[in-house]
C-alpha cells in the first residue's frame, strides 16, 4: 500500500469501524479524504469501504460541506451571461414523470433566467431515465446549458462503474445534486423526506442566495403531482404545499413508467396541461431567484402572468 493509501486507511477506519469506534470526520478530513477518493490513486475496495461505511455512520452536515469543496476544486467552470438557474436533477433518473425543463426553460427566457444542469451515464440506485439519455435525443433546449459531468468532472463520472458495481445509494447521490459549474446563485432539487429538507438546506443553502427543495417527486426539482416545497431565500426557509389541481392541471392517471421516447415527445409536442404544469414550475423558480414578475411577492401572481404573456 502507498503513503496515500496508508493515510486513507485511517478514513476508512474512522467511518466504518462501528458504532462505538466511529467518529465524524472534521470539514478538512472530509475534504482531503474526497480529494484522494477523485484522485485515482486509490484502490476501488478502499473506495468502495469508505463509501459504505460513511454512508452507515452517517454524513454529516460539515463532512458533505468538505467532500464539495475538494469537487468544487476539480470542477472545470463554464461562464454564462447573465442569472443562472441550476437544476440539481438526480444522476439515477426518473419515471414516474417526464422531465420538464424544456419547456419551463422557454417561460424563463423573457425574466433573463437561464437553466442549468448537468449529466452523466446512470448511476443507483433507480432505473430511471436520465437527463443524459433525454438530452442526447434533443441535443439542444432553448434557454437551457447541458453539460455532461465528463467534461466537468471526469474524476467523478470515471467512479460510475464503481457505483454501479456497489448498486447502493452513497454520499455522492446527494453530493452531485449540484455541480457549481456555473456557479448559480440559485437551484432547486429534490428530497425525499422531510427530515432530508434541514440537512439539505445545511449542505447547499449557504452557498446560494435561493434555493428550493421540492419533496415527494422521485428526488427531481419539478412538481408534478401533489406535494411540497421548501424555498430558502437569503436564510428564511418557506415551507409550501402545492397541488397543481388547485392550478387547473389535470393530468391522467397511468399504470406505465415514463419511457425516454415518451419525454421526447412531449418535449416536442407539449399538451396544454404540461404546458400550465411547466409555467406553475418557472413561476416557483422564479419566486426562489426573487425574480417575480414586476416585482410581486407572491408566486402565483408570477403564474398568471407566464400564462397571459408567454403561454
Amino acid at each position: 500500500m502507498n503513503h496515500s493509501g496508508d493515510e486513507f486507511q485511517s478514513f476508512i477506519k474512522a467511518v466504518g469501524t462501528g458504532p462505538k469506534g466511529n467518529r465524524d470526520l472534521s470539514l478538512e478530513e472530509s475534504k482531503k479524504a474526497m480529494g484522494m477518493i477523485l484522485s485515482g490513486a486509490l484502490s476501488e475496495a478502499q473506495i468502495a469501504a469508505f463509501l459504505i461505511g460513511w454512508r452507515l455512520k452517517p454524513e454529516t452536515i460539515e463532512e458533505y460541506q468538505g467532500a464539495l469543496e475538494a469537487m468544487s476544486e476539480l470542477t472545470t467552470h463554464q461562464s454564462v451571461n447573465g442569472a443562472t438557474f441550476e437544476l440539481g436533477f438526480p444522476y439515477d433518473g426518473k419515471n414516474d414523470a417526464p422531465y420538464l425543463f424544456t419547456l419551463t426553460a422557454k417561460f424563463l427566457r423573457p425574466f433573463s433566467l437561464t437553466l442549468v444542469s448537468g449529466g452523466d451515464e446512470k448511476v443507483p440506485s433507480k432505473d430511471g431515465v436520465t437527463v443524459k439519455e433525454l438530452m442526447q435525443r434533443l441535443e439542444h433546449v432553448d434557454n437551457f446549458v447541458y453539460q455532461d459531468r465528463k467534461e466537468f468532472l471526469p474524476e467523478l463520472s470515471n467512479l460510475t462503474g464503481l457505483r454501479n458495481e456497489l448498486g447502493l445509494r452513497t454520499a455522492f447521490n446527494t453530493l452531485e445534486k449540484f455541480s457549481g459549474r456555473t456557479k448559480s446563485s440559485f437551484g432547486a432539487t429534490g428530497v425525499f423526506h422531510k427530515p432530508y429538507v434541514q440537512k439539505y438546506n445545511g449542505i447547499f443553502g449557504k452557498k446560494m442566495k435561493g434555493l428550493a427543495l421540492f419533496s415527494g417527486n422521485e428526488g427531481a426539482p419539478e412538481i408534478y403531482k401533489k406535494g411540497r416545497v421548501y424555498i430558502n431565500r437569503q436564510g428564511e426557509l418557506e415551507e409550501l404545499t402545492i397541488d397543481p389541481v388547485d392550478y387547473g392541471i389535470h393530468l391522467p392517471v397511468r399504470q406505465s413508467a415514463w419511457t425516454v421516447a415518451e419525454m421526447e415527445s412531449l418535449a416536442r409536442n407539449p399538451d396544454m396541461n404540461h404546458m400550465k404544469l411547466a409555467a406553475l414550475n418557472s413561476a416557483l423558480y422564479l419566486y426562489t431567484a426573487q425574480h417575480t414578475a414586476q416585482h410581486s411577492q407572491k408566486w402565483q401572481d408570477t403564474y398568471e402572468i407566464i400564462l397571459r404573456d408567454y403561454l
